[in-house]
């Protein structure tokens, strides 16, 4: 693969949209793998996962009626 912004060789894929990611052009961003509910609402999160910076990751839940 390569990198979608200068097309070096790939390290990794932004895991919000899969696009290849060089060195020089990774980001990272925390995800969050699972929200639960307890007294106080908890999440696992994995830090420091590669980000290319162009996607936008949406900071909560999207509604998609469309699809009931």
């Amino acid at each position: 693969m390569i990198c979608h912004t200068c097309e070096a060789p790939a390290r990794g894929v932004c895991k919000f949209c899969g696009r290849a990611l060089c060195g020089d052009h990774q980001e990272s961003l925390p995800y969050i793998v699972s929200v639960y509910l307890s007294e106080v609402p908890r999440a696992i999160v994995v830090a420091d996962t590669l980000f290319c910076g162009v996607c936008r990751p949406q900071p909560g839940p999207v509604d998609m009626p469309e699809l009931l």
